[in-house]
Parts: structure tokens; C-alpha cells; sequence
């Protein structure tokens, strides 16, 4: 097995002998090894030693794996008296930042993520056991697994997979472990999944919720910036960035901030942004010119025929992934090893959904319908389309076997009205083949109905969740690619296992004010970021951006396409492609499909041009 993975890397084994087949597959690849207190290999992979804390006490042993401040000292003196995983677990509940939990305690084994999916685990059966990584590609490699071309037809539908296969990849016979499960390994090569945290019931007031996030967000930031003599932070003059880059800059770690002026001249980041960095003083500020940072959609053909391999799964930014590199090369030119983004701060803390009003008038009628009334007169909603939302009572499995059946290929909808459901509703591209449409419909059906379980009991945590965990996968795929270029890790405090539980905590009804944005944020922030940022009712726009993208790039794209991996396999029509993508455009809105058609070409390409060269059969044994 030769090329397993770029970029860092863990395999954990069991501590039995059933991990013999998969143990020698790994050591003529893996440059780096830890062992269970048996000698038994445990973890194999490619790994930073400055992402890695490993400590033991006794039997146990316990690796942290990603950014945390904690020391080994302290982590070993933590795990004194631990004797059960479920005590491992708990000796290090209490870490801020964002890492990979491993633990090896009397012969079992625990894994686990974080809860928004930016650090994940996944399992296969790999001869006599099953085994976790931290990358499915590797699983794929390690178990022989080909891809799934129903899971890439219905990937054209999005960005992320839908819901709920939004944590699923497209390699078969890869698993993935739920962001709010752990997964246990058995000696005997056995393997299962426990539930390791449960959603708050969301009862805590607004001042209680952002004495919350405060602390939480201010140690998330700290167990990234502890010890480094530089990082570097996002200031778009967006609430977001804002919060990260005055929380950095408290400390004693020099701070470089980084931004790129938008190509529409109307929008009104920039003023903020200085204003933020005027009293930033102690920082170095970074601004880039509109033309000299790469337009969206550049490097399309030299990112489909990467010698790297395909990666964990299609790239949602695909289109914004030169601008990462770029990104990347600066921040690392400026002396910033890490870089903090102010990505899930729209999904944690969001503002604009009416999904909350499902819940607001269950939880408490009088006061909900009220605050209906503001939202539907604010939105221009007719009352029998309100209550028409309101009163839907499906499940998510009733709704997704509902979008299943009228799972077709068309345009997207335009916004308008309210959407209180579960998850939105997928739609094919037009461009899509009938074969495709049905392969999906296939797909989605299967996983609905009864089984088909919401991440929360309240409707609106359950959409955060799911935004959390569908930006967490494809941020830990940037973070990916910028370590890659130019060693720059891309890190996300707002997804934080800390900072999501204490906003989920709070009353729907605090979280979601008429007239305010991100109100609960804007309080956790109040008296460290600039009132008049935290006041800020507007948001950038980019669809200047886009569209000069699309028309600098739009040969390149039509000559992916052209000679479509996608088409071959019988899932795209190239000649309706071009139709409809050289047909006027009146809204960006009539060319977000190809954002996952992109994505899902690219990653079949570099599938098709570095296939799995090795796998372990059931008896050990390496094959071609």
C-alpha cells in the first residue's frame, strides 16, 4: 500500500491481536507510531509533534491530537485515577480548543471528534478488526473500498451532502462516526458507537448565554494563541472576524490580520474593517487589492490533476480554493503559523431563520405568537403561508422521504417565504442526467423514515447542528490545504465543542431578537469589540466577486466539463451544461449548482488518476 494520505494522518488499532493484518499494512507507511501499554501498536499515521500532547498514567493512555494548550504533565496528573474510558473521557472534558480525544485503557479503546465536525473518526473492517482514522481516504486505501457513484449523484445537489447524510463520504464500506458519538474498539476487533453528549434543553437567558460564549470563545482563542509568537486572524469588518482578532489580540501574541477588498464598490466591509484596525494598534494589517488575489474558480485544472489522490470527500469552496492558497502564502510570509477564521460565527450565532418561531410557539404560545407577528410583517409573509410552516408537524423522516419523491433536476427557487423545516430541500442541477436524479432519489429514500433521527429535539438547535457540522467538514478540508501549501493551519474557534454548547443553551426566543443581528454574540462581545461593529445591521456581498470570476474563468470551466469524469460515468449532460451555463445570468443564484458539480468533478478526477494501489484482505495479505 504506497501513497496512503498527504497532510497529517491517524489509524488507531485495538490493543489485540485481530489489528495484525492492519498493523502490518501500516508500517512500511506510517513514519510515526504510539503504542498501547501493552506494546502493541496503537496509533500509526503522520503527525506535527506540536499537534500531539501524549501523556500515560499507569494502564492508560491518552493522546490529544490537534490545538490545545494542555501539557503532558498536566494531562498525566489528570488521568491519576482514571481506571475506564468513560473516566478517560471525563479527565479531559474540560480542554478548551479543538482536537481528536484517543484513549487506550485495560485492552479497550475510545476515539472521538469534536461536535461540529471539524475533526472527525471514521471506521472500517480491515481483516480481522475494525479500526479508526481521522481521514476515510485512508480507510479507503487501508480496506481496498471503491467510491459510490449513488452517494456523487446526489452530492451535485449541494454544497454538503443533505440531511441526514451530511456526515456520510462517498467511499464504500467507510463509515463515519456521528460528531456527538465516540467510537469504541474492542480487542477482539469488535467495534461500536456510544452517544457522548446530549443537547442542552435551551432555557438560559441572554445575559447567562453570553457570559457563556464569552468565556467559552475567549479560551477557545487562548488554547490557540498559548505559546505562539504569532498568529494571524481575519478582519472583514464582519462581526465574526472582529470578535477573533480583539480576543487575540488580549494576549501576548504578536497578531497579523488579513483581509482582501471585494470588487463591489457598494460594499460596506471595508469601513468597518478600519475601524476595527485603528484600534487594533499593537497589530500588523494586511490588506490585499482586489486584483491581486486569485479571481473564484482559478486553479480549477491544476486542482483536478493533482498526483495527490482524491481526498476525503468533494471540496464545498472549490471555487474560493486558490484564494485559500493564497491566503495560506501570506499569512505564512507574514510569520503566522496559524490562522483564525471567522467561518461557523454565521451558523452558531445565526440570524434571519424563522426556524426558531416553530419552536417559540410550542415552548410559549403567547409570547411566540407575538413575536410571529413581528417576523411576518418584517418578512412580508401572508398569515396563511405563515401558519401553513407553523403547523407543519412532520418528522424528519416524513420530510425527507417526502423530498425524495419530488427529488428532481431544475433551477433553484428564488427566497421568499418562511422555511421552518428540517433540513432544505435538495435540488438536482439541470444539467444532471435522468440516471443521476433517480440514483439520488434512490439514495435519499433509503435513509429516510423512522430511522431517521434530528440532531436535537428543538427544531432550531437541530439547524444549527447541522450548519455546524456541514461547515466543520468543509473546513477541516481548508485546513487541509492550507497546512499543504504553505504549513498555515486554518482554525475556527465558533465550532469549538465549548462555544456550541453554551450558544445551543440559550432560549430561542434570546437568541433571536426582531431588528438585531446576532444578538447574543453582539452581547458576549460587548465592552472587547467596537460598539459600532456589534451595531452593524448590514452584511458584505459577493457576487461581484463571483461573476468576475466566472467570466475569467469560464473557458477553463467549460473545458472541464467538456471532458467530464462526471459524464463518463453517465451522471452529468455536458451539452445541457453549456446550454445553461452560457445562457444570461440575472441572479449568482443561476449558477451556485456548479459550485457542487465543481467539486464533485475535481475529486472524481484526482479518484480516476491516483486509484487505490493496495488493500488488506481478511487474511492479512496485500493485494493490487
Amino acid at each position: 500500500m504506497q501513497g496512503v494520505a498527504r497532510g497529517d494522518w491517524f489509524v488507531v488499532l485495538p490493543d489485540g491481536d485481530a489489528a495484525a493484518a492492519a498493523a502490518r499494512a501500516l508500517r512500511p507507511v506510517a513514519p510515526q507510531v504510539l503504542r498501547h501499554t501493552s506494546g502493541r501498536p496503537w496509533l500509526f499515521g503522520c503527525w506535527p509533534q506540536d499537534m500531539v500532547v501524549s501523556a500515560q498514567a499507569g494502564p492508560v493512555r491518552v493522546v490529544v491530537a490537534g490545538e490545545c494548550a494542555v501539557t503532558a504533565p498536566v494531562l498525566s496528573r489528570a488521568l491519576a485515577r482514571v481506571r475506564s474510558l468513560a473516566e478517560a473521557r471525563e479527565a479531559a472534558a474540560g480542554l478548551a480548543g479543538s482536537f481528536h480525544l484517543f484513549a487506550s485503557v485495560g485492552g479497550r479503546v475510545w476515539a472521538q471528534g469534536t461536535l461540529a465536525a471539524v475533526r472527525r473518526v471514521f471506521h472500517a473492517r480491515v481483516g480481522d478488526a475494525v479500526v479508526a482514522c481521522n481521514r476515510p481516504e485512508v480507510l479507503a486505501r487501508l480496506s481496498g473500498a471503491g467510491w459510490d457513484g449513488q452517494w456523487l449523484a446526489l452530492r451535485l445537489s449541494g454544497m454538503v451532502m443533505p440531511f441526514p447524510l451530511h456526515e456520510s463520504v462517498p467511499w464504500e464500506g467507510v463509515e463515519p462516526v456521528a460528531a456527538d458519538e465516540g467510537l469504541v474498539l474492542e480487542a477482539d476487533g469488535r467495534a461500536r458507537t456510544v452517544r457522548r453528549w446530549q443537547v442542552p434543553e435551551p432555557d438560559a437567558s441572554l445575559s447567562e448565554g453570553a457570559a457563556a460564549v464569552r468565556t467559552a470563545l475567549s479560551d477557545a482563542v487562548e488554547a490557540r494563541t498559548a505559546g505562539r509568537s504569532t498568529v494571524s486572524t481575519d478582519l472583514s469588518g464582519g462581526m465574526d472576524s472582529s470578535s477573533l482578532a480583539f480576543l487575540a489580540a488580549g494576549g501576548a501574541t504578536r497578531l497579523v490580520t488579513y483581509r482582501f477588498a471585494e470588487s463591489d464598490v457598494g460594499n460596506d466591509d471595508a469601513h468597518y474593517a478600519r475601524l476595527s484596525a485603528g484600534q487594533l494598534t499593537g497589530a500588523r494589517h494586511v490588506v490585499d487589492g482586489a486584483g491581486s488575489v486569485p479571481a473564484m474558480f482559478a486553479g480549477l485544472q491544476s486542482a483536478s490533476s493533482s498526483a495527490g489522490g482524491a481526498g476525503s470527500e468533494p471540496f464545498g469552496w472549490v471555487r474560493s480554493r486558490a484564494r485559500l492558497k493564497h491566503l495560506a502564502k501570506t499569512m505564512a510570509s507574514a510569520g503566522s503559523r496559524l490562522h483564525l477564521a471567522g467561518h461557523g460565527g454565521d451558523e452558531v450565532f445565526r440570524t434571519g431563520s424563522h426556524t426558531h418561531l416553530h419552536d417559540l410557539v410550542r415552548r410559549s404560545p403567547l409570547s411566540g405568537w407575538g413575536r410571529v407577528r413581528d417576523y411576518r410583517a418584517m418578512a412580508r409573509v401572508s398569515w396563511s403561508a405563515a401558519l401553513r410552516q407553523l403547523a407543519d408537524g412532520r418528522t424528519p423522516g416524513q420530510e425527507v422521504t417526502a423530498q425524495a419523491r419530488e427529488l428532481q433536476a431544475g433551477p433553484l427557487t428564488r427566497g421568499g417565504g418562511w422555511v421552518t423545516g428540517w433540513a432544505g430541500t435538495p435540488v438536482m442541477p439541470v444539467w444532471a442526467s435522468e440516471d443521476a436524479v433517480e440514483a439520488a432519489r434512490v439514495l435519499l429514500s433509503a435513509v429516510a423514515g423512522d430511522g431517521c433521527a434530528p440532531l436535537a429535539r428543538w427544531r432550531e438547535q437541530h439547524e444549527v447542528l447541522l450548519l455546524a457540522r456541514c461547515t466543520g467538514t468543509v473546513v477541516a478540508q481548508a485546513d487541509r490545504l492550507t497546512r499543504q501549501v504553505a504549513g498555515v493551519g486554518l482554525e475556527v474557534p465558533f465550532l469549538d465543542d465549548a462555544v456550541l454548547r453554551a450558544a445551543l443553551a440559550v432560549h430561542p426566543g434570546q437568541r433571536n431578537q426582531p431588528g438585531r443581528y446576532k444578538p447574543l454574540l453582539a452581547e458576549a462581545m460587548h465592552g472587547t469589540v467596537p460598539l459600532e461593529v456589534l451595531s452593524r445591521r448590514t452584511k458584505g456581498e459577493f457576487s461581484a466577486d463571483f461573476y468576475q470570476g466566472w467570466q475569467r474563468h469560464r473557458g477553463d470551466i467549460l473545458a472541464l466539463l467538456e471532458d467530464s469524469r462526471l459524464a463518463r460515468h453517465g451522471l452529468i449532460d455536458t451539452d445541457r451544461a453549456r446550454r445553461a451555463l452560457l445562457r444570461p445570468h440575472t441572479s449568482a443564484l443561476d449558477l451556485a449548482p456548479l459550485d457542487a458539480t465543481l467539486a464533485t468533478e475535481v475529486w472524481l478526477r484526482e479518484a480516476e488518476s491516483n486509484p487505490l494501489r493496495g488493500s488488506v484482505t481478511e487474511r492479512g495479505e496485500s493485494r493490487p
